[in-house]
């Protein structure tokens, strides 16, 4: 079975004052520390890196990927950075696992129980249930409390069949729908999405402070 990787770092990073995938965490930049978890995956035959295109000749030109890594041009969006790196994979891919690359913190064992679970339902996202009580809010006033039990903070590895994906990507566009959530767009075609348990160290890094005491 085919079964390929893409890591989206190609953000701009606004709320975090630069493109925070290339800041460092010890000796390495985040995206590097990201990389690392999914080339020690051996099911994966092919990793795409979408990187910013004003940033990649900088930053590749002293690194050195393995033959199974290639790195792509991200878009204007995230849905468009996803896409470039879709359209960058092998026809014949099986299972692909969108990554974030801001979430170096991902174990090798969650990104495993994903691509199981993509292969048995089609299409899983790794997810962790909300600690605290949610309110619905509409104009500074609280409308509902829903039951805290069915609600999930998504995460990624977000992990498809290849043919679901595209599908998925190619309707949103073609409906001029954009979600900053893979599995959204699945859910647009209908299909149901499983929830692989994930685990609360498995942070996007957003800002400064989510690094500062690393």
């Amino acid at each position: 079975m085919n079964i390929s990787a893409i890591i989206v770092a190609a953000g701009s990073g606004k709320r975090f004052g630069s493109k925070k995938q290339f800041e460092y965490i010890g000796h390495r930049r985040i995206f590097e520390i990201t990389l690392s978890k999914f080339l020690g995956i051996n099911q994966l035959k092919n990793i795409v890196i979408v990187l910013p295109k004003d940033n990649i000749k900088n930053i590749i030109k002293n690194l050195k990927f393995p033959e199974n890594v290639k790195i792509v041009s991200g878009g204007k969006t995230r849905q468009h950075s996803v896409f470039n790196g879709l359209s960058a994979l092998p026809l014949n891919t099986d299972i692909v696992i969108i990554h974030d690359g801001v979430r170096p913190f991902i174990s090798k064992e969650i990104i495993s129980e994903s691509i199981s679970a993509a292969k048995k339902c089609g299409a899983a996202i790794v997810a962790v249930p909300v600690k605290d009580t949610v309110k619905i809010v509409k104009n500074e006033y609280i409308i509902s409390t829903p039951e805290r039990r069915n609600i999930f903070l998504a995460q990624t590895p977000q992990t498809f069949k290849y043919s679901i994906i595209m599908q998925a990507y190619k309707k949103a566009f073609k409906n001029n729908y954009f979600s900053t959530d893979d599995s959204a767009l699945v859910e647009k075609l209908g299909r149901k999405v499983r929830i692989v348990l994930g685990e609360y160290k498995n942070i996007k890094i957003t800002t400064k402070d989510d690094i500062k005491n690393l």
